[in-house]
């Protein structure tokens, strides 16, 4: 049976939806016949690796619509004949009653997808706190409804901003909800101000490899900085380096915050390094995750890290937010109007000289 039912709990379709769907699909390939008899509701919750009330809903729909007949004591059975033998008007019939329950299912799931994607923008920041000497923005977009990547900033004190991004693997449900995760243990160990951010990413490591399956885990950068002493200290678990775009005697840098650590959630007792920058006048911290980097268009070329820094040198003088909303707009014209696979998110602060 696990040949036939495969369902993907990544899929943003509802798991019972996708059982109902492979069993009928089954049905009109031949490879389940009419009268055979199926598996028990625990058993195969049991084969696939699945709660036994997902299995039981499944069977419960599919009964209620006829497919399947679950009055014998015997077990469950296919009750429906394939069409070639079937009356033309109880297959009209049917099918006008799946296209209806299939319509309800799919109102349903977007007002949910829906609920989801208003509960997740709450959870990005509402406003940016006054941090005298350093102005910042940010914003994230989620390929699907709800998406894993993570921003935040976190005012630490009336000097002292806490900066956070970060990328969980996935997309989709699952990684949202990795992601509220990762932003509470992040928020909960950080309300103040801490010494040692590699001790607290440690712990956000073994959390979050605790709470999450093996194929789950997140990149994550997070910085505190204080515009009293213009330092930014910072850890960085395996994310995409921020930039730093730095203006020397006319010259122009730009300064790597290369990783510290691994990702947070792969496996135990990873090691964490704290480093920390001094941020001049005029300094732009530019953060992101690779749904920026790695946006692709219709010839399935990246709009990559050369273009994003040629597109920062353009628009880093500009006001954070509106170098967030260029740099969005940068990889969206690359993209041309081509799917993307995965979240964008962008955060940028600007250390100026008031």
């Amino acid at each position: 049976m696990a040949t036939i039912l495969r369902p993907n709990p990544s899929s943003g379709v509802p798991v019972y939806v996708q059982l109902m769907e492979q069993l009928k699909d089954a049905v009109q390939s031949g490879a389940l016949r009419p009268g055979e008899s199926l598996p028990g509701i625990h058993p195969l919750a049991q084969e696939l690796v699945i709660h036994p009330n997902t299995v039981a809903r499944a069977y419960h729909e599919l009964a209620s619509q006829g497919f399947i007949n679950v009055s014998d004591a015997s077990g469950p059975s296919v009750a429906f004949m394939p069409d070639s033998v079937e009356s033309a008007e109880p297959v009209l019939e049917r099918r006008g009653a799946q296209a209806g329950f299939v319509e309800r299912l799919r109102i349903e799931r977007d007002r949910e997808m829906e609920g989801a994607r208003e509960v997740q923008q709450r959870l990005f920041p509402q406003d940016c706190p006054h941090i005298p000497g350093f102005d910042y923005s940010g914003r994230s977009r989620a390929a699907s409804g709800v998406g894993g990547d993570y921003y935040d900033f976190i005012r630490l004190s009336d000097t002292q901003l806490g900066i956070a991004i970060g990328d969980v693997s996935g997309k989709g449900m699952p990684a949202a909800l990795l992601m509220a995760t990762l932003r509470a243990y992040l928020r909960g160990q950080t309300m103040g101000r801490v010494d040692d951010l590699g001790a607290v990413m440690a712990l956000l490591n073994k959390l979050v490899y605790e709470s999450s399956a093996a194929n789950r885990f997140a990149s994550c950068f997070y910085g505190q900085y204080d515009s009293a002493t213009r330092v930014l200290e910072y850890v960085n678990a395996g994310h995409n380096p921020p930039f730093i775009v730095r203006t020397r005697n006319g010259q122009r840098e730009i300064v790597r915050l290369d990783a510290t650590g691994s990702v947070v959630g792969m496996m135990p007792g990873c090691a964490y390094f704290q480093r920390s920058i001094t941020l001049e006048p005029g300094d732009v911290l530019i953060a992101f995750t690779d749904g920026i980097s790695e946006a692709m268009n219709g010839r399935d070329e990246e709009f990559g890290e050369e273009r994003l820094s040629a597109a920062i040198e353009r628009y880093h003088t500009l006001e954070p937010r509106e170098i967030v909303e260029r740099l969005m707009n940068e990889a969206d014209a690359f993209a041309g109007g081509a799917a993307q696979h995965d979240d964008m998110t962008i955060g940028v602060a600007h250390a100026t000289t008031r």
